[in-house]
């Protein structure tokens, strides 16, 4: 395996988890603050030269040193002469990541976006120069801080898939692939990629239709255990009815939530999917969330199901599942989503007719 230098945007539970990772592999690993959030993580991160982790997924209970190279809020010095930039922020975050680092980005860098909810548009946007883009819908690992300084890694896919903006760049899945051997494969176009994104089913509908049981329960509560019952199944079918519609119509494959989850978690693919999907409930399915003041609502409705509502509408087809969740939940949190997805989600998005996000995306 090549030794690759990678600069992880992003200090939070992913950017610790997989610059722990990534360095337990062997690869120089710059880890970069961009928010101005102090959480007292990153003072900590800094002072130790590295992040402690513990494999919970592998059943280990001690904990593992990762050093890394370089933790730092200088964007220029991170990114500069970095093989991959990881972009592990939430995606709300993306214009504004874009924006700061669009302008020390060189040629021939490797620009990963996970999840992707179409931000390989805004990175295009964001510099001139040949860069190579790709999204994932999925991280490789969910992971929790458990301390300043020190974060516990709960779960791994068993498989990742990726796409790419152009896609003449295709073949630069081998060098994905180097990082954490799982992204063996690849999605049609971005968009495939972005709706294939799990959080914008099951987030979603698991809190807006848990939104009164979360609010009593104060922090008591297992959203993947508690929230899917048999008749909130039937929504979760429906919208994945929609999303695959808008998918096929940009020339993208279709897949339900739930083959999705087994095909990303379960080795074996030969069992049921809804069984893969309550063994993770049971046993890997993070607890929360405690309040609606969450990212499974304030990012996963704007750049979740606010997309595809407006990727149906530009190829004429309806999402009134889709539809429905957006306007009850903008209603329960008195917030309008699609003002939120409109300042956040790529400007060209909103300009682009049918046929020539169609033509971008599959050129």
């Amino acid at each position: 395996m090549d030794k690759m230098k990678v600069a992880i945007i992003g200090t939070g539970n992913s950017g610790c988890a997989h610059a722990a990772k990534l360095s337990e592999r062997g690869h120089e690993v710059r880890l970069i603050k961009t928010s101005t959030i102090n959480s007292g993580n990153f003072s900590v991160l800094q002072s130790q030269k590295g992040i402690y982790y513990c494999n919970r997924y592998l059943q280990e209970t001690e904990y593992h040193f990762a050093p890394v190279s370089m933790i730092t809020k200088d964007v220029q010095a991170g990114i500069q002469g970095a093989d991959v930039v990881m972009v592990l922020t939430q995606s709300l975050q993306h214009a504004d990541v874009a924006r700061l680092i669009g302008p020390y980005l060189g040629n021939g860098q490797l620009v990963l976006v996970i999840p992707g909810n179409l931000g390989s548009l805004q990175f295009r946007a964001a510099t001139d120069k040949s860069i190579i883009i790709a999204e994932g819908e999925s991280t490789p690992y969910d992971a929790r801080i458990e301390k300043p300084g020190t974060v516990d890694i709960l779960f791994k896919n068993v498989r990742n898939a990726v796409s790419f903006l152009e896609k003449q760049y295709r073949p630069y899945i081998t060098v994905i692939d180097e990082l954490f051997d799982a992204h063996k494969f690849l999605r049609t176009n971005v968009i495939e990629s972005a709706l294939h994104n799990p959080n914008l089913v099951v987030h979603t509908i698991g809190t807006i239709m848990s939104a009164s049981r979360i609010e009593q329960m104060q922090g008591e509560f297992w959203m993947y255990r508690e929230s899917f019952s048999p008749t909130v199944w039937n929504l979760v079918k429906q919208l994945d009815e929609e999303k695959n519609a808008v998918i096929a119509r940009y020339g993208g494959e279709p897949l339900s939530y739930l083959d999705a989850c087994k095909w990303r978690n379960e080795e074996n693919l030969s069992i049921d999917s809804h069984e893969v999907f309550l063994r993770y409930a049971n046993t890997g399915g993070p607890k929360g969330p405690r309040d609606l003041q969450t990212r499974f609502i304030w990012e996963d409705v704007p750049m979740g199901l606010c997309l595809l509502e407006k990727l149906g509408k530009k190829a004429n087809i309806a999402t009134p599942i889709c539809t429905a969740l957006i306007t009850i939940v903008s209603a329960l949190l008195q917030n309008d989503f699609r003002k939120t997805a409109t300042e956040h989600q790529a400007k060209v998005l909103h300009e682009l007719t049918y046929v020539q996000l169609n033509k971008l995306i599959n050129a």
